[in-house]
C-alpha cells in the first residue's frame, strides 16, 4: 500500500515565508476584500466553511449602523472584517488569545485602512470590564472549557437585545455547544447547517439569568514526576494538557540533556513544564520559554515564579519570532500539528527552521512527535547529526546536533510584505 503521510519537507507554501503577513484577496458571502494572512494562521488561505456560514446569516440578519460587534477567537478576522465590509458605520472589535491572529489583524487595520480595534485577549477577559456589545459572533475552536467559556463570557458581554452567533465544524462539538448556548441564553437556533458545519444563534433577553459560573480563570497548581523528582506547575483550563502532562512531553523530558551554565529555548513551552526541568538538570541554567497562546505564556510565568527560577524569561512567540537572532545552547520542543480543526505541518516546520537558527554552532534541537510523522527526514539536511534518541508506537524523540546553514541576521518577525 502507498504511504500517504504528509512529509511536512512539502507542506510550505511555495511562495510565501512562514513570518511574512502578506495581503490575500478572501471571498466571502459578504463580498471579495483584503487581509493580511499567513502560514500558521488558521484558514488563512480562504475562509473556513463555517465562518461563510456565519458571514451569510450575520448579512440576513442585518447589522444596523453603529452596531458594536465582537469578533471573539477572530483568527486572521475574516468573519469580523466581512461584517464591517457588510456595514462600513460598524463599531468593530477583533479579540484572540493567538500572538500571531492579534498580529494579524493589528496589520490588516493599519495598513487596509480598516476601522477597529484588536485586542490580544484571553476570551474577553483582557477587554475592558465596562465594554459590552450588539452583536458577538465566534467560530468556536475545540475543547468544551474554552467553548464554553467564550458563550459565558458573551452573555456577560451582549446588551439585552444582543445577538450571538457560533460557528464551527461537526467535529469541534460544535451542536454540545450550540445546546448549551441554548440552555444558558433560554432560545437559540441552528440557523445554518451542511454535511460538516453549523451556524447557531441566541438573543440575550433582558432580565434573563446569567449562566453559572466556571473555573476557567482560575490558576491551578498541578504536579508530575520526572528525571527522578517531583515538579510543580501552574495551569489553567484552556493551557495546553492543562490536567496531566501529556505522554508526548514526558519522553521528551526523559531524553533532554542538559550541561552547567548552558542557556535552553522552550518552544511551545505550554504550562512551561520542559523548562523547569531543564532548568533543574544542571546548574546555572538560563531558560527561555515562548508560545503563541496568551494562557500559556501567563501560565509558564507562573510556573517559573512558583518554582523560584533565577534565570528566565517568557515571551509570547509565533514559532521562535520573539527569539529571532539570540543564541541557545538548547531547543526543546512538543511542536503542533494541529491549527484549528484541521491537520497542518506549516507551524512544526518553522519551529524546526527557527530552531536551527537560532542555535549555537554546537547547539542540539531536542523534539517529540507522534511516531508517524517523520520529522527526522526534514531534520537531516539541517543538521549534522540527526538521531533518533527513542521510539515507541505512539512516539518518537529525535535530536539534531550541530546546526548546518543557519540563516543569520534574519529580520525578527513579525515581517509584512510591501504594499
Amino acid at each position: 500500500m502507498r504511504d500517504t503521510t504528509p512529509d511536512p519537507r512539502h507542506r510550505r507554501p511555495e511562495s510565501s515565508d512562514y513570518h511574512v503577513y502578506r495581503p490575500r484577496l478572501f471571498r466571502t458571502p459578504a463580498g471579495a476584500f483584503p487581509l493580511y494572512t499567513k502560514p500558521g494562521l488558521f484558514s488563512w488561505k480562504r475562509p473556513h466553511r463555517s465562518a461563510e456560514l456565519a458571514l451569510q446569516f450575520l448579512k440576513a440578519d442585518g447589522l444596523p449602523a453603529g452596531t458594536r460587534l465582537l469578533d471573539l477567537g477572530c483568527g486572521n478576522g475574516v468573519i469580523g472584517f466581512g461584517c464591517l465590509h457588510l456595514q462600513p458605520d460598524l463599531d468593530l472589535h477583533l479579540a484572540d488569545a493567538s500572538h500571531a491572529a492579534h498580529a494579524a489583524v493589528s496589520i490588516s487595520l493599519e495598513r487596509l485602512g480598516y476601522r477597529g480595534r484588536a485586542w490580544f485577549s484571553d476570551v474577553t477577559a483582557d477587554l475592558p470590564p465596562e465594554m459590552v456589545f450588539d452583536v458577538i459572533v465566534a467560530h468556536l475552536p475545540r475543547g468544551r472549557d474554552l467553548g464554553e467559556q467564550i458563550i459565558r463570557e458573551a452573555w456577560h458581554r451582549l446588551e439585552p437585545g444582543g445577538r450571538l452567533y457560533i460557528a464551527g465544524a461537526k467535529n469541534t462539538g460544535i451542536r454540545t455547544r450550540a445546546e448549551t448556548m441554548y440552555q444558558w441564553f433560554g432560545n437559540g437556533e441552528m440557523v445554518g447547517v451542511t454535511a460538516s458545519h453549523r451556524v447557531a444563534r441566541a438573543l440575550k433577553r433582558s432580565g434573563s439569568p446569567p449562566p453559572p459560573p466556571g473555573d476557567y480563570h482560575t490558576w491551578q497548581e498541578a504536579g508530575f514526576a520526572a528525571r527522578g523528582q517531583e515538579w510543580r506547575y501552574v495551569t489553567k483550563p484552556g493551557v495546553f494538557s492543562w490536567r496531566r502532562l501529556d505522554a508526548g512531553t514526558r519522553r521528551l523530558m526523559a531524553q533532554l540533556e542538559v550541561r552547567d551554565g548552558e542557556r535552553v529555548l522552550d518552544l511551545g513551552c505550554g504550562a512551561g513544564q520542559v523548562g523547569l526541568v531543564a532548568a533543574g538538570l544542571a546548574r546555572g541554567v538560563e531558560v527561555v520559554m515562548v508560545d503563541d497562546y496568551l494562557p500559556a505564556v501567563r501560565a509558564a510565568q507562573r510556573t517559573a515564579e512558583l518554582n523560584g527560577l533565577e534565570s528566565f524569561a517568557v515571551y509570547p512567540s509565533d514559532a521562535g519570532s520573539a527569539v529571532i537572532g539570540e543564541r541557545f545552547d538548547v531547543v526543546a520542543t512538543n511542536p503542533p500539528f494541529h491549527v484549528g480543526p484541521g491537520v497542518e505541518y506549516d507551524v512544526a516546520a518553522q519551529f524546526i527552521e527557527d530552531a536551527r537558527d537560532v542555535l549555537d554552532a554546537k547547539g542540539r534541537l531536542y523534539l517529540v512527535s507522534n511516531t508517524f510523522i517523520p520529522y527526522d527526514q526534514q531534520m537531516e539536511p539541517m543538521f549534522r547529526r540527526v538521531q533518533v534518541l527513542h521510539e515507541d508506537p505512539q512516539f518518537k524523540v529525535i535530536m539534531g546536533a550541530r546546526p548546518v546553514g543557519r540563516v543569520k541576521n534574519r529580520e525578527k518577525p513579525p515581517i509584512v510584505a510591501p504594499d
